[in-house]
This record gives C-alpha cells, sequence and structure tokens, in this order.
C-alpha cells in the first residue's frame, strides 16, 4: 500500500547521482556534500536563528514552487523522449555515458519535483496555529529552518539540473 507513495528510493537515487563518476566511490562527492547539504543547513540555520521571515510573501512562494513544479514535470516528459532517443541509438561509443547522464538527470528532475512537493506543504504547515501548544515558538522555527533548507536545496538542485540539461542538450548539437 504504502509503496505507491514511497518518495525514498527517489532520495536515495539522488545522492547516488552526487556521487564521483568512478562508481565504485560509494559515498558523496565530499565538495557535493558541502555544496548540497551542509551550505543549505547552515544558511538555513542562520536565516532561521536571525529570525527573517517569508510569511508575507507565502503566497508568492507557494505559487512559484508549485509553477516549478509543473514546469519540472514537462522537463521530465522532455528528458523521456531524450532517453527514448539514445536507446535507439545504440551504435555510438559515447552512449554510454550519455544513458547514465540522462538516467541522472532524470533521478534529479524527480528529486526537484518531490522537493518542490515538500515545499509546499512546509509553507503550508507554517500557517497552522495550534492553540494552548507550548512549544510553538520551537516548532515554528524547527518547520520555518525545514522550508528555508528545502528552498535552497531546491534552488541548487534546479541549477544543477539545468546544468545538466544544457551540457545534454549541447553534446547532442554537436
Amino acid at each position: 500500500m504504502l509503496s505507491r507513495i514511497n518518495i525514498f528510493s527517489i532520495i536515495k537515487d539522488h545522492f547516488k547521482t552526487l556521487r564521483s563518476l568512478n562508481q565504485s566511490y560509494k559515498f558523496i562527492n565530499f565538495k557535493d556534500f558541502l555544496l548540497f547539504l551542509l551550505f543549505p543547513l547552515i544558511i538555513a540555520s542562520i536565516v532561521t536563528y536571525k529570525g527573517y521571515s517569508f510569511k508575507d510573501q507565502l503566497g508568492n512562494l507557494i505559487a512559484a514552487v508549485a509553477i516549478f513544479g509543473g514546469f519540472l514535470f514537462n522537463l521530465l516528459a522532455i528528458i523521456y523522449g531524450q532517453i527514448d532517443k539514445i536507446q535507439n541509438d545504440a551504435e555510438k561509443e559515447d552512449d554510454n555515458l550519455k544513458k547514465r547522464f540522462v538516467k541522472e538527470i532524470h533521478i534529479n528532475i524527480s528529486f526537484c519535483i518531490v522537493l518542490s512537493i515538500l515545499i509546499v506543504i512546509s509553507l503550508l504547515l507554517t500557517t497552522v496555529d495550534i492553540p494552548n501548544f507550548r512549544g510553538e515558538i520551537i516548532l515554528e522555527r524547527m518547520i520555518t529552518g525545514t522550508v528555508y533548507f528545502l528552498l535552497i536545496l531546491f534552488v541548487l538542485t534546479l541549477i544543477m539540473v539545468l546544468n545538466r540539461v544544457y551540457i545534454l542538450l549541447k553534446k547532442d548539437s554537436e
């Protein structure tokens, strides 16, 4: 029953794409770890600690993330077309690298879609008011920090996807 909505394989596969090109190395590349995990965590912690709020822009953030999520679904369809094209042109020498690259882009786009869903849910959670709850301030800060972390991770992953799609299409046009 829960296997139909299990997103953990998407998340796990996304972090596998952050390994070096040498697939025998089982851990995330150190620089990617810094950029995609530690950097967003530090920035989100600082911004949350300083008390910056996005409450005034809540509707705009939800709309922007939802629009990006929709665009990502379209990009997923385009990438699926590329996968089909590469499998049909199996005679070229750099085909295995292209196949892997397209597969990783597919995984990264899927992860971005998952992030967009989690961001919208987290943003909506910031509007929930629980009466007579003693830890309201702590819970609010935790949710705010989570939103900032997810937003930074979303932007970084979008930039990575854009770069990978650019490289793929540039190589395809040459």
